[in-house]
């Protein structure tokens, strides 16, 4: 097999040396009298040679680039046999110049070998099975039929009808063959070859709405090689150039969006036209010609704009599947969010799989922080600040396209997101404020319990002491034996006190862990309690929190519940200590000042407090406290 440069420089040597014969047969002696179009119609052969050029020296293993080449070099070599032949009109022909008009009178099929072999060959080569050869084969087989019948047929020679349909027949079979192979690789390929195929397809709408203009501005009475010329513009450059694009840069531009907007203007504007008609002919044989032009003119731009959403929604389902059903999948996230259904903070997985990009990230700016976009990421707005960042694993100018679409979409949950983790960082702070904050009450309880005991209890049992020490000299019938005996009673009971308000502000129990503190406290109880507690080690404000909540449920139980047994258990989960406390009294308990100060305080330690109290069948109070707390 002949490597593709090999043939592109086979195909560049045979243009090259057809233009340079046209060049003489329009500038040199002899030359034919028409005008020439030899400049125009090589400057339109030429793009697509050099785009050859660019693909085989890109991607050298690719057929395109030689197929490209084919579609300069075929169109140049009709166009040199058509300026060749034309010499046999003027008094110098050149060598075999009437049979070489004659075969140039039906060489136009020629013009379509070079796309149907790119066809047949876009976008890596042809397709598996021998069907698609023989289409290739069979194209040069019917240009040549079509050229023998058209260059015999005439008066004295007249051709046989069966070969006039069998030659276009044909030819007409193979294009439609040819084409077929495209939408057999469309509906087989991969997403690449998916999206090359829609860089074709958007370049060949032109070539039929141009034809219709050629054949528009022919019926006009314009010259047939300049009424053809934005047909040759979209065959020999726009097509050529759309493929190049696709092999070499398929995601340049959106092509799935411009593809199916294009198809939607076209179809939107051959059905208005369709309904412009109707309603003129329905209208016109009514009112006069102004008013039913009018009205169609009304009603067309009535029907106009819908028409071109519901359109455009159509073909998009159609041409753009990826776009539609990227976009439709965000929209129902959206709607689970708005919802409830659905967790906001899973959009950065949402997008990642509508936008097939894994390495996809969603940044948020955390309060107080200022967020730098990267270069190459999308900024997420809100107003005029920026709040985020959407940052693609793999970026082209279609992904970042596609992605602010996406962006614009998912805006509801990107907010929500932002603003729950706003949220999320205010109270882990004002936890943290509270948890510093306990800190340092407990810190001042267990300093005041420390300077209590062993600070203004002990200088007022040392005078006791002392004043019994004096008692004790006096004889005890002496007024001063009494006096001194009831201020001893009174020190006694300023200690006692004392004593009391220390431990209400911090158990000195708790020096020696909670698992001794309740066992203590429990001892002091008069009803049963079943106590099931471990060593632990907690934080300090954690365990003063649960000792006083134990006790305070303690105290209600024995007060309010009627109750005859009290069970507690405490333990340490996942880092949260829990305490259960129940009772089997009459249950019924409500809210009033005793749970909540026991909810206030558990609040501030950052824990929670439940109680489940249904008539007759005791209550429960939960208390779950961080153990760093």
């Amino acid at each position: 097999m002949l490597r593709p440069r090999l043939l592109v420089l086979a195909a560049t040597a045979v243009f090259v040396a057809a233009a340079a014969v046209r060049a003489v047969l329009a500038y040199g002696a002899p030359s034919i009298d028409s005008p020439s179009y030899w400049p125009l119609t090589t400057a339109l052969l030429l793009p697509a040679l050099l785009l050859g050029w660019l693909v085989v020296v890109r991607v050298p293993a690719s057929p395109i680039g030689p197929a490209l080449t084919l579609t300069a070099t075929t169109p140049a070599l009709v166009f040199l046999a058509e300026d060749w032949g034309a010499t046999a009109q003027t008094s110098t022909p050149w060598p075999a110049a009437s049979a070489v008009g004659a075969v140039a009178v039906g060489a136009w099929p020629w013009l379509f070998v070079g796309f149907v072999t790119l066809v047949l060959l876009f976008p890596d080569g042809l397709l598996p099975g021998r069907r698609w050869r023989w289409i290739g084969a069979a194209m040069p087989v019917s240009a040549v039929l079509v050229t023998y019948v058209v260059g015999r047929e005439g008066p004295l020679t007249p051709v046989p009808v069966i070969l006039i349909v069998v030659a276009f027949g044909g030819f007409l079979a193979t294009l439609l063959a040819a084409a077929s192979s495209l939408v057999v690789r469309y509906r087989r390929g991969d997403r690449l070859t998916r999206e090359r195929l829609r860089w074709l397809m958007a370049a060949a709408i032109s070539v039929p709405i141009l034809l219709g203009a050629s054949w528009l501005a022919t019926a006009l009475g314009i010259p047939g090689t300049l009424a053809y010329t934005w047909f040759l513009v979209a065959m020999l450059i726009l097509v050529p150039g759309a493929i190049a694009v696709a092999i070499l840069r398929h995601d340049l531009f959106d092509i799935d969006r411009l593809l199916g907007t294009t198809v939607s203007w076209v179809v939107t504007s051959l059905i208005s036209a369709g309904v412009f008609a109707t309603v003129v002919l329905l209208v016109g044989g009514y009112f006069p010609d102004r008013i039913g032009v009018t009205t169609a003119a009304f009603v067309t731009a009535l029907v106009l704009l819908p028409l071109y959403h519901w359109i455009h929604r159509t073909i998009g389902r159609l041409v753009d599947p990826d776009r539609t059903v990227a976009l439709a999948r965000i929209r129902a996230f959206v709607r689970q969010v708005r919802d409830g259904e659905a967790e906001p903070e899973q959009i950065e997985f949402v997008l990642r799989s509508a936008l097939d990009d894994p390495d996809l990230r969603v940044l948020l700016r955390r309060p107080g922080t200022e967020l730098v976009v990267p270069e190459d990421a999308i900024a997420l707005q809100t107003g005029d600040s920026v709040v985020g960042a959407l940052i693609l694993g793999t970026t082209s100018a279609r992904r970042v396209r596609r992605a602010r679409e996406a962006v614009v979409e998912a805006r509801l949950p990107i907010e929500v997101s932002r603003l729950r983790l706003e949220l999320r960082e205010a109270l882990a702070e004002v936890r943290s404020s509270r948890s510093r904050l306990m800190d340092e009450v407990n810190a001042e309880r267990q300093r005041l319990e420390r300077d209590l005991h062993d600070g203004a209890q002990q200088r007022l049992i040392a005078i006791g002491m002392r004043l019994r020490s004096v008692q004790y000299q006096l004889s005890p019938g002496v007024p001063a034996y009494r006096e001194l005996d009831e201020v001893v009673e009174t020190l006694e009971h300023a200690v006692a006190e004392l004593r009391r308000i220390a431990h209400g502000v911090r158990p000195s129990r708790l020096d020696d862990g909670l698992a001794v503190a309740l066992r203590e406290l429990v001892a002091d109880s008069t009803l049963p309690v079943d106590l099931v507690v471990p060593e632990l080690a907690v934080g300090e404000s954690a365990a003063t929190t649960v000792y006083f909540t134990v006790g305070e449920a303690i105290a209600n139980a024995l007060k309010h519940a009627r109750a005859t047994r009290i069970s507690i258990s405490v333990g340490v989960t996942d880092q949260i200590l829990r305490a259960v406390v129940r009772d089997d009294g009459v249950g019924g308990a409500k809210e009033g000042f005793g749970l909540t100060s026991l909810r206030d305080r558990v609040a501030a330690a950052g824990g929670e407090f439940t109680v489940e109290s249904p008539p007759g069948a005791g209550t429960s109070i939960t208390v779950e406290v961080p153990c760093a707390s």
